[in-house]
C-alpha cells in the first residue's frame, strides 16, 4: 500500500511500496533528474498528469543518507505550482533547488489531499564513480528532457554545469540483444568493446541534431559518466512494422521458430501462423497479440535507457508477468513481488543496480535456476492464448 497522508515520518524507505511507478494506470507517476552543484541539488521533476490535475497535491521532500535510516525530517514546500516550468503531451515539469549537502538520496513526497495518499519518488544524488554534470534540454524551450528516447531528426541542447570542460557527443550504431531468460546464469551487461562510430565536440548550450537511429552518449571530456539517448523511428515506443513485431517475439518463440521468422521473406505469414497454430483460435490470437505488444510498448516507455526498454531485464519481466504487485527499494537494487494467482505462485525478482557510463538507471536481474518452471509455464500461457490479463 501507499503510505497515508502525513504518515511518512518514523518509517524507512525500504518499507514503502513503490509499485505505482510501474503501473501505467496509476493516478500519478513521476520521474526526477538532478544535477549537483556543491551542496545544492538542482531537482527537475516530471509528472504524467497535466498541471491542472496537480492542483490538489501538496509537495515536500526529505534527504537521507542510507535507505535503512528512519525518515525523521520532512521539508514542506510552497505550492507545487511555485516550481512550474513547462507542460507538454508527456506531462508537467517542475524544478527546484534543495540544500542537499552530502545526502545520498532525495525523496519527493507528492500528497493527494483529496484521497489522503502520498506518493514517494526517490532519486539518488550521488552517482558512482562521479556526477554527470550535464543536462539535456529541448532545443527551443527551457525544458529538461526526461525521455531516454527521441525520434530521428530531433534537436536537443546540452547544458554543462562544469567550468571549462568540452562536451563530447558519441554516436554508436549498435544494437543490443534482448535479455536472457531469468534462469540463465549470465550477466546482462554491455559487451566490450563498443566502437564509437562518430564523435562530435560541443560547448555548453550548443544544440545537436540527432539525425541517425542509434545510441547517442553525451559526456564531459575526460569524464566517463554521462547521459544517453536512443534514437528510433517516430512510432517508438510502439512496434508497428512486421520486422519489429517479429523481433518482439524473442521471449515467446523457440530458437527454431524465431530463426525461421527473422530470415524469411514472408514474415507476416509466419507471424500469423505462429499465433494461430499456438492459440488455435483467431479470437485468442488477436486478444493475445494486442495485450503482448501493449506491454512491449509500456516496457519501452518505462525502462528504455541505453537499451530499448523491452530488451532490458525489467522490461522482459514486465512483458511476461505484467506490472509488479509490490515494489521495494533495497540497498543493492529493487525488489519486485508478484502475488499468487490462479495461474502462477507468488514470486519475487531482485534487480541489482549496475553502474554504467551510459545511465544510472540500469538494473540486471538476479537470475536463479528455480525460475525455470515458472518461466516455461508463463511462456506457455502466452503462446496458447490462455494468459489472464
Amino acid at each position: 500500500m501507499l503510505i497515508s497522508f502525513d504518515g511518512w515520518t518514523q518509517t524507512k524507505l525500504t518499507n514503502i511500496d513503490l509499485s505505482f511507478l510501474y503501473n501505467p494506470n496509476a493516478d500519478v507517476r513521476g520521474k526526477i533528474i538532478s544535477v549537483k552543484e556543491d551542496s545544492m541539488a538542482l531537482i527537475y521533476m516530471n509528472f504524467t498528469r497535466p498541471s491542472d490535475s496537480l492542483k490538489k497535491y501538496k509537495v515536500s521532500y526529505s534527504l537521507i543518507n542510507n535507505l535503512d535510516d528512519e525518515i525523521k525530517r520532512v521539508i514542506q514546500l510552497k505550492s507545487l505550482f511555485s516550481f512550474f516550468q513547462y507542460e507538454n503531451d508527456f506531462g508537467s515539469q517542475f524544478g527546484l533547488r534543495a540544500k542537499a549537502g552530502d545526502a545520498k538520496y532525495f525523496v519527493l513526497w507528492l500528497t493527494d489531499t483529496a484521497k489522503m495518499i502520498t506518493y514517494p519518488i526517490v532519486k539518488s544524488l550521488q552517482r558512482n564513480p562521479e556526477p554527470a554534470k550535464l543536462l539535456l534540454q529541448h532545443e527551443k524551450i527551457n525544458a529538461s528532457i526526461f525521455r531516454t528516447y527521441m525520434p530521428v531528426n530531433s534537436s536537443i541542447r546540452i547544458k554543462s554545469f562544469a567550468k571549462d570542460n568540452e562536451i563530447k557527443a558519441d554516436y554508436y550504431d549498435y544494437h543490443f540483444l534482448p535479455a536472457k531468460p531469468p534462469m540463465t546464469n549470465r550477466k546482462d551487461s554491455v559487451k566490450a568493446p563498443m566502437v564509437v562510430d562518430k564523435s562530435i565536440s560541443l560547448n555548453s548550450n550548443d544544440s545537436i541534431n540527432l539525425n541517425k537511429e542509434g545510441l547517442y552518449y553525451f559526456h564531459l571530456t575526460g569524464n566517463k559518466v554521462g547521459h544517453s539517448i536512443i534514437v528510433r523511428d517516430a512510432k517508438y515506443p510502439k512496434f508497428s512494422s512486421i520486422d519489429r513485431l517479429v523481433e518482439g517475439l524473442r521471449y515467446l518463440a523457440t530458437e527454431e521458430e524465431y530463426l525461421k521468422m527473422t530470415t524469411s521473406f514472408n514474415k507476416k505469414e509466419l507471424f500469423d501462423e505462429f499465433w494461430l497454430n499456438n492459440t488455435k483460435s483467431e479470437a485468442k490470437a488477436r486478444r493475445t497479440i494486442k495485450e503482448y505488444f501493449k506491454r512491449v510498448k509500456e516496457a519501452n516507455l518505462l525502462f528504455t535507457n541505453y537499451k530499448e526498454g523491452w530488451k532490458t531485464d525489467m522490461g522482459m519481466i514486465y512483458i511476461l508477468f505484467g506490472p509488479p504487485s509490490k515494489v521495494f527499494v533495497r540497498t543493492d537494487g529493487i525488489m519486485w513481488i508478484y502475488s499468487k494467482t490462479f495461474e502462477l505462485p507468488r514470486v519475487a525478482f531482485l534487480f541489482k543496480q549496475v553502474n554504467t557510463a551510459f545511465t544510472e538507471d540500469h538494473y540486471t536481474l538476479e537470475r536463479k535456476a528455480e525460475f525455470q518452471n515458472l518461466w516455461f509455464r508463463t511462456v506457455d500461457l502466452w503462446r496458447s492464448g490462455k494468459k489472464e490479463f
